[in-house]
């Protein structure tokens, strides 16, 4: 006697119709109706009334039927409190060291925390900081720290990543800017603007942007007027007018108010994407099984 034929057996004797119970359990009826009847040559006895089978599978139990019933229920609970149990008891002695980079938005640890909480309540979550995406990756290299945050293309062979959000520069400013009403603006066209930027320490795209702008014909050099060490404080410059900014185009301003997200374009109003800002969880191939869990949610 198997717990899959319990199952089965149960299903059926609840709904009382073989067809139901066959949609109940996403298995056809055919196969349902062996299951049963090995259950019944395996135990020598019917489950079901037998003449009641030839009219639309409708079935009724049986003395012995209604007996197994009580018991294949108790046994399911029992093994289902197995599972719970022991998955528990794992849980608990396991710790998930998760790692972030400083450009990390807080609305994503956040999600990713209650996230965590919801699905793994027994188990802990250790949260380490880091100023850069590669700093993860080479945390993650020499194993410590379990899974984390970065940015792709991942550097070592060793790794494996889940892509999470992918967004190609895009221009965040005030409402009130001047040009907050264009859908999109050249690179050229904002050699007079005023910038505000992350840190060159921690930004992982500071170099490749700098040089995008020297090929648009010019430099920010002195026209950066704040760097800051977080995408939520560059946005709360921008909101107050300090300057302009690039952010991923797949950061949701939808929260934010008073500014605007505009796209970069090309002269013939192509987007501009010769960056592109892929997100992406991380860890070293081929994981515990609770990070494979958890990454499947």
């Amino acid at each position: 006697m198997e717990l899959r034929q319990l199952k089965y057996f149960v299903a059926v004797a609840e709904e009382l119709h073989f067809g139901r119970a066959a949609q109940k359990l996403f298995v056809t009826q055919p196969a349902l109706s062996q299951q049963i009847a090995q259950l019944e040559n395996e135990l020598g006895v019917e489950l079901f009334g037998r003449a009641s089978r030839t009219h639309q599978r409708k079935v009724i139990l049986t003395q012995a039927g209604e007996n197994l019933l009580n018991e294949a229920r108790r046994i399911l609970q029992l093994s289902q409190r197995a599972i719970e149990n022991t998955r528990r008891i794992g849980l608990k002695q396991q710790v998930l060291r998760f790692g972030i980079y400083k450009m990390t938005l807080r609305e994503r640890i956040e999600e990713m925390m209650q996230l965590f909480a919801r699905h793994f309540p027994d188990a802990e979550l250790v949260l380490t900081e880091f100023d850069t995406p590669d700093q993860v990756q080479e945390a993650l290299l020499h194993e410590t720290i379990d899974l984390g945050f970065t940015l792709l293309p991942l550097k070592y062979d060793v790794l494996q990543g889940k892509l999470i959000r992918k967004g190609h520069l895009a221009l965040i400013m005030s409402i009130h800017h001047p040009r907050a009403k264009e859908p999109g603006l050249t690179l050229e066209s904002l050699e007079n603007e005023k910038w505000i930027e992350i840190s060159r320490k921690i930004h992982p795209f500071y170099g490749q942007i700098e040089a995008m702008c020297q090929q648009a014909g010019f430099s920010r050099q002195g026209k950066i007027v704040q760097e800051v060490s977080s995408l939520e404080l560059l946005i709360s410059m921008v909101k107050v007018g300090k300057g302009i900014a690039f952010i991923s185009s797949a950061y949701d301003l939808g929260k934010e108010s008073n500014t605007v997200m505009r796209r970069l374009e090309n002269a013939d109003h192509s987007p501009l994407q010769s960056i592109e800002i892929s997100n992406a969880l991380a860890f070293r191939s081929p994981g515990t099984p609770l990070i494979q869990a958890f990454i499947s949610c």
